[in-house]
């Protein structure tokens, strides 16, 4: 009587590492991430064009400016 408790035991046993279950999953998702682009205009050349533009019919800019103010055009 006690062998088979104990073969009833160990079937017991065997049956429920029978049953178990393994489930490996792999993460395949790839975060994007969007930063955001920041964009620095120059604007000096439009100016520059724009005063050639308006004073142009006085003359040159070195008749008109003295270099200090010239370097600051620029």
């Amino acid at each position: 009587m006690g062998k088979i408790v104990y073969l009833m035991a160990l079937a017991g046993l065997l049956l429920l590492a029978s049953c178990t279950r393994h489930h490996v999953t792999a993460d395949t998702t790839h975060k994007v991430e969007i930063a955001p682009i920041y964009v620095t205009v120059d604007i000096n050349l439009k100016v520059q064009r724009a005063l050639d533009d308006a004073l142009g019919f006085q003359g040159r800019m070195h008749d008109l400016f003295t270099e200090e103010e010239l370097k600051q055009l620029q």
